[in-house]
């Protein structure tokens, strides 16, 4: 078992991190499911999709949904402008823990969920270096084609193109990120490839706009853009700010997914969907996919000066807030990646009370804490298996609304961070096929 160990080290390395950067662990005790829990997650992936496309076609006219998805005025304005598609969200993820009290949701990633195509390599790897019995992996890099080529038809049927058979696809990253993950980037590429299109990984600086179409640097016409990048990101890194998502989006080129998924992608949406206030925004034919999405959210709401409290009361929410320190969780509503969300029972007093006033300048949401699922993750690290106490989650990838694959995390972390964790991996996920 050692060598097969080794061997597999060497192939995640020579693929995963070629430049030695990668800081996931290496695990070799992979997560298994039944049947029951991926039927489970199909429901939640398919109601939650459902509800946030209803926000998209109803966010324009419905003042109720603009009060909840309240956004700075750049960013309001920016989203405005963008198109609306008939279906927006392709691909998505729900970020989900296994608790004692049944799965519940922490955040969603409606812009760019990473982390499948690694995913796919180290399970892939997995079955044919040890190859285990009675475990099946989910054939993600199809899904993920296949949730493309139909969202390419959406849109090229949206601006009058002429549906082609071999295209142009262009996987855009920030430069410095293509460096450092270049090779989880092309496992994607080429499975593309293979199916008869040309396929590249480049800088969205390199994009090139003009008589509303979109370029490669050498010229060639782009006919499907897979965007992998955040829309908050384009202040930091596109030389022309949200000047260049609002030209893509004006162009006849299918992005995917489109810019205007920032849209659904704070966490607000976890309030419209869980407050009762809100009830009467959706109408009765969605009764049931909200139940279902509104039973794995924990009590969230948006902080204000004063607040509903989960015994239905209202108070000033300044005094409540830090009274009630170990049992809650603020998190900013438009940060990024586990950035800006501060767990209290893990917050020194005084800077649980600086939190507090900066959340109370708007844009934040506090939720009652979790008790989070642990797992001991076993990992090969410096020629020997180690054993490590990790927080994990089990993270349902939605694809065109329908379940593809789970991202489970584990850490030392609580926010099972990479960032944040001295001990954090991607675990391998199979379903059990046999008893």
């Amino acid at each position: 078992m050692q060598e097969k160990y080794r061997q597999y080290e060497t192939v995640v390395k020579e693929v995963l991190d070629p430049t030695r950067r990668r800081t996931s662990k290496l695990c070799i005790d992979p997560f298994t499911y039944d049947r029951a829990l991926w039927d489970e997650m199909e429901v939640i992936a398919r109601s939650y999709h459902r509800l946030l496309e209803f926000v998209f076609q109803n966010f324009p006219v419905n003042a109720k949904i603009q009060e909840v998805l309240e956004y700075p005025d750049d960013l309001e304005n920016y989203l405005k402008s963008l198109n609306i598609y008939p279906i927006n969200l392709a691909a998505a993820r729900v970020d989900l823990f296994l608790t004692d009290d049944g799965l519940k949701m922490v955040e969603s990633n409606c812009e760019i969920p990473g982390g499948n195509e690694e995913s796919y390599f180290l399970e892939q790897k997995y079955l044919e270096i040890f190859q285990p019995e009675g475990l099946a992996a989910v054939p993600r890099l199809e899904i993920v084609y296949d949730t493309l080529m139909k969202y390419y038809g959406i849109q090229a049927d949206y601006f009058g193109m002429p549906r082609k058979q071999r295209l142009l696809i262009i996987l855009t990253q920030w430069q410095a990120e293509i460096d450092r993950i270049l090779g989880e980037y092309d496992i994607l590429m080429n499975f593309i490839r293979e199916r008869g299109h040309d396929a590249e990984v480049i800088d969205p600086n390199r994009v090139e706009i003009r008589d509303d179409k979109a370029f490669h640097p050498d010229g060639r016409r782009i006919d499907l853009i897979y965007r992998r990048f955040t829309g908050d990101e384009l202040p930091k890194f596109a030389e022309r700010g949200w000047q260049m998502a609002i030209d893509w989006d004006q162009a006849k080129v299918a992005v995917v997914n489109p810019f205007c998924t920032k849209r659904v992608d704070s966490k607000n949406i976890m309030v419209l969907f869980r407050d009762e206030q809100y009830d009467d925004v959706f109408p009765p034919e969605l009764a049931s996919e909200l139940e279902v999405v509104r039973g794995i959210i924990p009590w969230t709401k948006k902080i204000k000066p004063r607040m509903v409290l989960p015994d239905g009361s209202e108070a000033a929410a300044r005094p409540w807030l830090v009274a009630n320190r170990k049992g809650l969780v603020i998190k900013h509503a438009n940060a990024y990646a586990s950035a800006a969300v501060f767990i209290g029972m893990d917050t020194e007093t005084g800077r649980w009370e600086e939190i507090v006033d900066e959340s109370l300048k708007g844009d934040w949401v506090v939720q009652e804490v979790l008790d989070l699922p642990e797992m001991d993750l076993k990992y090969w690290e410096d020629g020997q298996v180690k054993t490590a106490r990790c927080i994990y989650n089990v993270n349902p990838y939605m694809y065109d609304g329908k379940i593809g694959g789970f991202l489970n995390r584990a850490s030392t972390d609580k926010l099972t961070s990479f960032k944040s964790g001295e001990i954090a991996a991607v675990v391998p996920c199979f379903e059990k096929t046999r008893p």
